[in-house]
Formats: structure tokens, sequence, C-alpha cells
């Protein structure tokens, strides 16, 4: 198997054409089952008669293996093992090889009169890669890394662009910018994209191709420029360097000193609003303030008659306001990307807040405070 990144792949064959801009593309086709079809373009500018003659002899060289890029299945195999690791689904890959060389018109203006763009491209099949859920496919997942010291194994190169193609009918629903273009480094959870599936009928739902936000395999074929540089980015000012192992769950029942509840019989309030227990009575809610006192939960209710964000919330009230993400994606038996979009959208609605500390992700619900250690 080969030990090399993708993005380190380099030929010592100097290509006889000059390249085109962007220099690669990478296409990921996502089909309806969560497999995804991957094509990394090559492109060249052909001008010319003889141009032509001389991208087909090249490309044909390509296809035929009398000139090396270093492409093949191993190159990919190591990355279907990591994606395996991270998302705990069986994955393979099929029929990988070169495709049959294009000779395609140019997608702008900018180019001379007669100008056409030359197309090597190499292939292959990456299954189970998306996860499908009912009427949604979750795409991401896959591209993450289990080391700490990078958000994604994917980072996109200058003279590099990604597209995502989805399946038809299927429309974008996380609120992403869809055009990138090298070079990026992407954040966390930046790759965590969902398609929801709409009605029938040609380009209902996508008016033209799909531009993610995302990251792509950073591949120079026969160009040979390559080299992989792991950097991320410096950790967000909000985030707070605690271990995760110090972050207690407050135990179901707990009381919290909240401005709406009722003091005790035993604390007499004055016409001005004093406690006749004075600082005892302080005392008793600062002590309290991190703690909440939840209603219980109903036990009866059916969970499968909630909606996802109602059963998140019932969750965390039974552990106290707060989990760790990793335990609401073994309670719920939901993958991996459906719950990290799931929080992400609660957390922008204000009914929870995300908290990253180390590699996890710590759960509250607002009135929690994530950072109080006993």
């Amino acid at each position: 198997m080969s030990t090399s990144s993708p993005a380190s792949v380099q030929s010592q064959t100097e290509t006889p054409l000059p390249a085109a801009d962007p220099k690669q593309i990478i296409r990921l086709n996502v089909s309806s089952n969560g497999d995804v079809r991957w094509e990394i373009e090559s492109r060249f500018l052909i001008a010319d008669d003889d141009d032509v003659a001389t991208f087909r002899e090249f490309a044909d060289a390509v296809r035929t293996g009398r000139i090396n890029t270093g492409y093949d299945v191993q190159l990919f195999e190591r990355y279907v093992t990591q994606a395996e690791t991270v998302t705990d689904r069986e994955m393979e890959l099929r029929n990988a090889g070169w495709d049959e060389p294009q000779i395609r018109e140019p997608e702008s203006n900018d180019l001379n009169n007669g100008t056409r763009i030359g197309v090597i491209t190499y292939s292959v099949t990456w299954t189970n890669f998306a996860t499908v859920d009912d009427d949604r496919i979750y795409f991401g997942e896959a591209l993450q890394t289990p080391d700490e010291d990078t958000e994604s194994w994917l980072p996109l190169y200058d003279d590099q662009r990604l597209v995502i193609e989805p399946p038809q009918n299927y429309a974008l629903e996380t609120p992403s910018s869809l055009t990138w273009n090298g070079p990026h480094q992407f954040e966390e959870e930046e790759l965590e994209i969902v398609f929801l599936r709409g009605p029938a009928g040609p380009q209902s739902m996508f008016p033209g191709s799909v531009w993610l936000a995302g990251s792509a395999l950073g591949i120079l074929i026969a160009a040979g420029i390559g080299g992989y540089f792991a950097y991320r980015y410096a950790a967000r000012s909000e985030r707070f360097d605690l271990p995760i192992d110090r972050i207690p769950l407050l135990e179901r029942g707990q009381s919290h000193a909240s401005e709406t509840k009722t003091r005790s019989g035993s604390e007499l309030v004055g016409s001005g609003g004093e406690s006749a227990s004075g600082s005892s009575a302080d005392s008793t809610a600062a002590a309290a303030q991190t703690q909440l006192e939840y209603e219980e939960p109903d036990d009866d209710i059916d969970p499968e008659l909630l909606s996802d964000e109602e059963r998140v919330q019932r969750m965390l009230k039974r552990n106290g306001g707060r989990m760790k993400q990793a335990a609401i994606v073994n309670e719920t038996g939901w993958s991996n990307a459906k719950v990290s979009q799931l929080l992400s959208q609660m957390d922008d609605d204000g009914e929870i807040e995300k908290l990253r500390i180390g590699r996890e992700n710590l759960i509250t619900l607002p009135e929690v405070d994530p950072t109080e250690v006993d």
C-alpha cells in the first residue's frame, strides 16, 4: 500500500502543453445510495491541430502506463481505511482507471478564439462515502481525520478547484458557500454538507452544477507539481483548553437559582423585595448558580413522535444539561454527520451551546455554564 499522501504525488514527466485555469478540477459525483464517483481532471490548453495531436499522444502514454503519474487504487486505499475508522462504515474502491481523453470548449470567454481544453481524467468509485437517511444525504464525514493535528485530510491547493455534484432531484440543505478555489485549508465542520431530496423533474432543484465549500485532493496529474503542507488553523478564541474529564455531568434533579423560580417557604420576602433569610439565601443561590433543576421528561412519550431537536433536548435534560457529542451519537444511533449537522443548527438557533474541548464537543443547554469545573 502506498504510504504517500495523494497531495504529495509527483511526476518527473514535463507536460507538453500549457496548463488551463484551473489546472485541476476534482469532481465528486454523489449518488443517491451514498457512493461517490471521484473524477480527477488535469486540464491543458489546446490552440491548434498540432496541440490536438500532442495532447492525444500524451494522453495515450498516460493511459497505457508509459508515463507513470503515480495514480492507482493503492494511492486511495489508505484513505479508505482511515475513513472507515472515522465513520465506522465499510467502504471499497471500484471501477478505477483512466477515462477517455476529452477536448472541451472553455467554460469562460477568457481564452483566445478557438482555444479549447484538453482533459485527462482518473476516476474511481468510493462506495458508502456519504450517509443516506430517508430523504437526506450527509456528506463530509469521510473527509475527517482521526489526527487532531489536521482538520481534514484533503487541503485545496493553488490552481485547484473542487466540484460536488449532488444526485438528481436533491438540493443543498446546509447554508454553505458553494464555490471554492485553492489554496484553502478547511476548518472543523466546514465540509459537513446535507443534501435534501425534492420533487422530481430535470434540474428541479439545481440550476446547473453545484460547487461545494470543500477541500480538494491535492493531485496535479502530469504537471508533476505536488507537496503536502499539513497545517491547521489557530484555535478559535472562544474555545477553552479544558480537559474533558474535568467537566462534571450535573446530576438530574439538582437545584438552580433562577430569576423566575419562587424561593422556598423558609425565605420570607418583604414588600421591599429583600429576603428575611439574608446572606444565607444569597450564599445558597451562589452555590447553585451553575446547576439546573429540570422537570422530569415524560417517559411515556414515544421518542419516535418527537422531532430530532426535541430528542436531543430531552437527553440533555436527563443528563443535567450537558453531554458529550459522542454520547448523543451512541444514544440516538444516528450517524456522526447527522448529529453534527443537527447540533450545529441547534447551536445557531440558540437551543444549545457547543464547546470544543480538545478533540471532544461538549453540548449544553443555554443555561448551563460549560466552563464551571468542580
